[in-house]
């Protein structure tokens, strides 16, 4: 079952900071990689700061939604 709207369970938040950091980290390396650049924190540090934002954004959005993935609109029933 889905969290309930304002509140989080641990499956919700491990496998939403996972996919949200995972997805923006992927995407910086491949950026990195047909650049030729090397990995330096100048390279590197845009790359944290996109993944922590995306991670973020996706735990916003989990808490103002309920259950049924309604934003903002508290649960059926």
């Amino acid at each position: 079952m889905k969290s309930k709207l304002f509140t989080l369970d641990w499956r919700n938040l491990a496998n939403g900071l996972l996919i949200a950091f995972l997805a923006a980290f992927i995407d910086g390396i491949i950026k990195i990689l047909n650049t030729g650049a090397v990995f330096d924190w100048p390279h590197i540090q845009p790359i944290l700061i996109a993944g922590i934002s995306a991670a973020l954004a996706y735990l916003l959005k989990s808490l103002s939604t309920n259950s049924h993935n309604q934003l903002f609109t508290r649960e059926p029933g």
